[in-house]
């Protein structure tokens, strides 16, 4: 099934060089429905990420408050050991 859809004359002109180059890069004709294809392909799969990505981001710790105490006491000595190793000054 096809259909019609409104663009304006900036975005068909755009679409119209990514097609041209598109085409270039593969060797042959595409259709427009290829190309908006390979855009959808391309780049919702870096929404798709980035959006998983924020999604993790987003993550609380389940540590207790006295877990998170010893995690920052250990990090505070591994801290002070690389200083003695490799001084700052």
């Amino acid at each position: 099934m096809t259909t019609t859809i409104q663009i304006d004359n900036d975005t068909k002109k755009n679409l119209f060089r990514i097609k041209l180059k598109l085409e270039e890069h593969k060797g042959k004709p595409i259709t427009y429905n290829e190309l908006i294809q390979y855009l959808i392909e391309g780049h919702s799969s870096r929404i798709i990420r980035g959006a998983h990505l924020m999604d993790f981001r987003k993550l609380k710790g389940t540590w207790s408050q006295d877990e998170v105490n010893i995690f920052y006491k250990e990090r505070k000595k591994d801290l002070e050991k690389e200083e003695k190793i490799a001084p700052l000054n």
